[in-house]
């Protein structure tokens, strides 16, 4: 099997490490889905409460 002669250990060492995947996009989608998840979790349509009414006394009586 031939090596290949192109690149030498030291040649190696200039490229970048990491992932090659770009951080911004990955925090935006990661935003995205917490904002919600805490849209979520805050609850939907929530009941109706009961309002009373003030009656006078005089529509009390009829």
């Amino acid at each position: 099997m031939k090596k290949n002669r192109n690149f030498s250990s030291f040649e190696g060492s200039r490229r970048r490490r990491g992932t090659n995947l770009p951080i911004l996009p990955i925090a935006l989608v990661l935003l995205v889905i917490l904002l919600l998840a805490f849209f979520w979790s805050r609850g939907g349509e929530q009941p109706q409460a009961q309002v009373e009414k003030a009656i006078p006394a005089e529509k009390l009586g009829q």
